[in-house]
């Protein structure tokens, strides 16, 4: 955020807003909008500024397109970032637990009924 409170602005974006606006039926231009906003993480203002063009007449089938689009790169993104699966415990660990146990098992099996 700058000091008036307004966020800041990536000229590259707003570069790259502007050339999807003139060219607005190029897919490449559009997917290189896409590919900046993944990058500098600017999913939701690519996502509202199509929003706003869905129901122009003229732009609108392409916004909500592109729309889709924008929904389907940040699903793909969130994947990508969901925690792996917890591993297999190593056999030595496993082992080394089960000694334990059944040490401590003996140990109070014998002091239970050890010295009667």
């Amino acid at each position: 955020m700058t000091e008036d409170g307004d966020a800041d602005v990536d000229p590259v974006f707003e570069a790259l807003w502007k050339r999807a606006l003139e060219a607005w039926h190029e897919d490449a231009v559009h997917a290189a909008l896409l590919n900046h906003a993944i990058r500098a993480q600017a999913l939701p203002q690519i996502a509202g500024r199509y929003r706003a063009l869905v129901e122009d007449p003229e732009k609108g089938p392409i916004a909500k397109m592109r729309l889709d689009g924008v929904v389907v790169a940040a699903t793909q993104l969130l994947i990508s970032m969901k925690t792996p699966l917890p591993g297999k415990v190593p056999l030595p660990i496993t082992l080394s637990a089960f000694a334990i146990c059944a040490l401590m098992l003996a140990w109070l099996a014998l002091s239970l009924w050890g010295k009667r």
